[in-house]
Protein backbone atom coordinates (compact mmCIF):
# COMPACT_ATOMS: atom_id res chain seq x y z
CA UNK A 1 0.00 0.00 0.00
CA UNK A 2 2.82 2.43 1.24
CA UNK A 3 4.63 1.35 -2.43
CA UNK A 4 1.61 1.90 -4.06
CA UNK A 5 0.86 5.77 -2.33
CA UNK A 6 4.99 6.50 -3.45
CA UNK A 7 4.37 5.39 -6.55
CA UNK A 8 1.02 7.97 -6.88
CA UNK A 9 3.15 10.59 -5.48
CA UNK A 10 5.57 10.37 -8.04
CA UNK A 11 3.74 10.46 -10.62
CA UNK A 12 1.50 13.14 -10.19
CA UNK A 13 4.71 15.48 -9.19
CA UNK A 14 6.42 14.36 -11.82
CA UNK A 15 3.46 15.14 -14.39
CA UNK A 16 2.91 18.68 -12.65
CA UNK A 17 6.54 19.36 -13.15
CA UNK A 18 6.12 18.29 -16.38
CA UNK A 19 3.34 20.39 -17.16
CA UNK A 20 5.37 23.67 -15.81
CA UNK A 21 8.39 22.98 -17.85
CA UNK A 22 6.12 22.65 -21.00
CA UNK A 23 4.07 25.81 -20.16
CA UNK A 24 7.20 27.64 -19.55
CA UNK A 25 9.04 26.12 -22.84
CA UNK A 26 5.67 27.15 -25.01
CA UNK A 27 5.75 30.83 -22.88
CA UNK A 28 9.65 31.38 -24.19
CA UNK A 29 8.58 30.38 -27.40
CA UNK A 30 5.15 32.57 -27.79
CA UNK A 31 7.13 35.71 -28.59
CA UNK A 32 10.16 36.68 -30.01
CA UNK A 33 12.82 38.28 -27.55
CA UNK A 34 12.89 41.79 -26.77
CA UNK A 35 15.26 43.69 -25.42
CA UNK A 36 15.56 46.37 -22.71
CA UNK A 37 16.10 50.39 -24.93
CA UNK A 38 20.36 50.80 -24.17
CA UNK A 39 21.26 53.96 -22.76
CA UNK A 40 23.38 55.99 -24.37
CA UNK A 41 26.90 55.99 -23.12
CA UNK A 42 27.56 59.59 -21.67
CA UNK A 43 30.26 60.38 -20.22
CA UNK A 44 29.63 62.94 -17.49
CA UNK A 45 32.21 65.46 -16.99
CA UNK A 46 31.96 67.88 -14.05
CA UNK A 47 34.40 69.82 -12.03
CA UNK A 48 34.95 67.79 -8.89
CA UNK A 49 37.56 65.63 -7.05
CA UNK A 50 37.94 62.14 -8.01
CA UNK A 51 39.80 58.90 -6.63
CA UNK A 52 40.39 55.86 -8.21
CA UNK A 53 39.67 52.52 -5.76
CA UNK A 54 41.49 49.44 -6.67
CA UNK A 55 40.16 46.46 -5.85
CA UNK A 56 40.47 41.98 -5.98
CA UNK A 57 38.17 39.29 -6.62
CA UNK A 58 37.06 38.55 -3.02
CA UNK A 59 36.55 42.49 -2.62
CA UNK A 60 34.47 42.49 -5.32
CA UNK A 61 32.42 39.36 -5.03
CA UNK A 62 31.25 40.55 -1.33
CA UNK A 63 30.52 43.96 -2.66
CA UNK A 64 28.12 41.60 -5.32
CA UNK A 65 26.64 39.75 -3.02
CA UNK A 66 25.85 41.90 -0.22
CA UNK A 67 23.79 44.38 -2.63
CA UNK A 68 22.36 41.34 -4.94
CA UNK A 69 19.11 40.91 -3.22
CA UNK A 70 18.55 44.33 -3.64
CA UNK A 71 19.31 44.22 -7.48
CA UNK A 72 17.60 41.90 -9.07
CA UNK A 73 14.46 40.73 -7.35
CA UNK A 74 11.61 38.05 -7.92
CA UNK A 75 9.13 36.31 -6.46
CA UNK A 76 10.97 33.74 -3.91
CA UNK A 77 14.16 34.38 -5.48
CA UNK A 78 17.77 33.50 -4.19
CA UNK A 79 20.82 34.41 -6.26
CA UNK A 80 24.56 34.42 -6.06
CA UNK A 81 27.47 35.68 -7.70
CA UNK A 82 31.22 33.66 -7.97
CA UNK A 83 33.88 36.17 -9.52
CA UNK A 84 36.96 33.70 -10.94
CA UNK A 85 38.20 33.70 -14.36
CA UNK A 86 34.57 34.86 -15.34
CA UNK A 87 31.45 36.38 -13.63
CA UNK A 88 28.71 33.47 -12.52
CA UNK A 89 25.59 34.55 -11.55
CA UNK A 90 23.44 31.74 -10.37
CA UNK A 91 20.63 30.91 -8.37
CA UNK A 92 16.75 30.13 -8.29
CA UNK A 93 13.45 32.06 -9.14
CA UNK A 94 10.24 31.19 -8.81
CA UNK A 95 7.71 30.14 -12.16
CA UNK A 96 4.38 28.94 -11.41
CA UNK A 97 5.06 28.44 -7.70
CA UNK A 98 8.26 26.04 -8.51
CA UNK A 99 11.61 27.21 -8.17
CA UNK A 100 13.70 26.96 -11.40
CA UNK A 101 17.85 27.09 -11.18
CA UNK A 102 19.26 29.60 -13.74
CA UNK A 103 22.97 29.37 -14.73
CA UNK A 104 24.34 32.73 -16.37
CA UNK A 105 28.65 32.98 -17.30
CA UNK A 106 29.51 36.21 -18.28
CA UNK A 107 32.72 37.85 -19.13
CA UNK A 108 33.09 41.64 -18.64
CA UNK A 109 33.79 44.57 -21.18
CA UNK A 110 34.47 47.97 -19.92
CA UNK A 111 32.75 50.86 -21.79
CA UNK A 112 34.60 53.85 -22.76
CA UNK A 113 32.26 55.97 -20.89
CA UNK A 114 33.23 53.83 -17.49
CA UNK A 115 30.05 51.74 -18.32
CA UNK A 116 30.30 48.01 -17.95
CA UNK A 117 28.89 45.23 -20.33
CA UNK A 118 28.19 41.54 -19.30
CA UNK A 119 28.72 39.62 -22.52
CA UNK A 120 27.03 36.25 -21.86
CA UNK A 121 28.84 33.25 -22.75
CA UNK A 122 26.57 30.49 -20.77
CA UNK A 123 23.31 30.11 -20.16
CA UNK A 124 20.89 27.64 -18.66
CA UNK A 125 17.79 27.80 -17.33
CA UNK A 126 16.84 24.09 -15.44
CA UNK A 127 17.56 21.28 -17.15
CA UNK A 128 16.32 23.14 -20.55
CA UNK A 129 18.56 23.20 -23.64
CA UNK A 130 17.67 26.83 -24.95
CA UNK A 131 19.07 29.71 -26.66
CA UNK A 132 20.55 32.64 -24.46
CA UNK A 133 18.55 34.58 -25.76
CA UNK A 134 14.93 33.41 -25.10
CA UNK A 135 16.06 32.33 -21.77
CA UNK A 136 17.62 35.84 -21.13
CA UNK A 137 13.56 37.62 -22.57
CA UNK A 138 12.39 35.05 -19.93
CA UNK A 139 14.44 36.14 -16.75
CA UNK A 140 13.93 39.65 -17.56
CA UNK A 141 9.89 39.27 -18.04
CA UNK A 142 10.07 37.95 -14.22
CA UNK A 143 12.57 39.42 -12.45
CA UNK A 144 12.60 42.98 -11.60
CA UNK A 145 16.25 45.13 -11.68
CA UNK A 146 16.74 48.75 -11.49
CA UNK A 147 16.95 51.59 -13.98
CA UNK A 148 20.80 50.85 -14.61
CA UNK A 149 20.42 47.84 -15.57
CA UNK A 150 19.64 46.84 -19.31
CA UNK A 151 18.84 42.88 -20.16
CA UNK A 152 19.40 42.90 -24.23
CA UNK A 153 18.33 39.30 -25.27
CA UNK A 154 18.82 40.43 -28.50
CA UNK A 155 22.84 40.54 -28.23
CA UNK A 156 22.86 38.27 -25.27
CA UNK A 157 24.68 40.41 -23.17
CA UNK A 158 23.74 42.83 -19.88
CA UNK A 159 24.49 46.28 -19.75
CA UNK A 160 25.34 47.64 -16.45
CA UNK A 161 25.08 51.59 -16.83
CA UNK A 162 27.54 52.15 -13.58
CA UNK A 163 27.58 55.62 -14.62
CA UNK A 164 23.77 56.65 -13.73
CA UNK A 165 24.25 54.57 -10.37
CA UNK A 166 23.09 57.04 -7.58
CA UNK A 167 24.07 56.68 -4.49
CA UNK A 168 24.26 60.67 -3.68
CA UNK A 169 23.24 63.30 -6.22
CA UNK A 170 26.92 64.83 -5.88
CA UNK A 171 29.09 61.19 -6.25
CA UNK A 172 29.62 59.02 -9.91
CA UNK A 173 30.95 56.05 -10.15
CA UNK A 174 32.99 54.96 -13.59
CA UNK A 175 34.54 51.53 -14.25
CA UNK A 176 37.76 51.76 -15.40
CA UNK A 177 39.40 48.39 -15.61
CA UNK A 178 37.80 44.81 -14.90
CA UNK A 179 40.63 42.33 -15.90
CA UNK A 180 39.63 39.03 -14.22
CA UNK A 181 42.62 37.06 -15.60
CA UNK A 182 45.08 39.71 -14.40
CA UNK A 183 43.34 41.01 -11.28
CA UNK A 184 43.59 44.36 -12.16
CA UNK A 185 39.73 45.69 -10.92
CA UNK A 186 39.38 49.36 -10.32
CA UNK A 187 37.01 52.19 -10.52
CA UNK A 188 36.59 55.84 -10.14
CA UNK A 189 34.62 57.38 -7.87
CA UNK A 190 34.48 61.57 -8.76
CA UNK A 191 32.29 64.09 -6.20
CA UNK A 192 30.82 67.16 -8.19
CA UNK A 193 32.73 69.80 -6.86
CA UNK A 194 28.66 71.79 -6.73
CA UNK A 195 27.47 68.72 -4.55
CA UNK A 196 30.67 69.60 -2.59
CA UNK A 197 29.99 72.77 -1.70
CA UNK A 198 26.28 71.94 -1.30
CA UNK A 199 27.24 69.42 1.23
CA UNK A 200 29.13 72.25 3.24
CA UNK A 201 26.34 74.40 3.54
CA UNK A 202 24.02 71.97 5.11
CA UNK A 203 26.22 71.03 7.44
CA UNK A 204 27.52 74.05 8.26
CA UNK A 205 24.04 75.33 8.72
Amino acid sequence: MKQRNWQMYFLILFGTNLVIITVIVIFIFSTPPQSDPLPNPISIDEPGAEFKVEATKEDLNQLINDYLGQVIQADSANFSVQIDQDIHLYGTFSAFGVPIPINIRMDPDVQPNGDLVLLITEMSLGLLNLPKDRILHYFNRQVDTPAWIFLDSVNEQIYVAVTQINIQSNIRFSMQELDLTDENISFSIKISRAGAVVNEIDASG
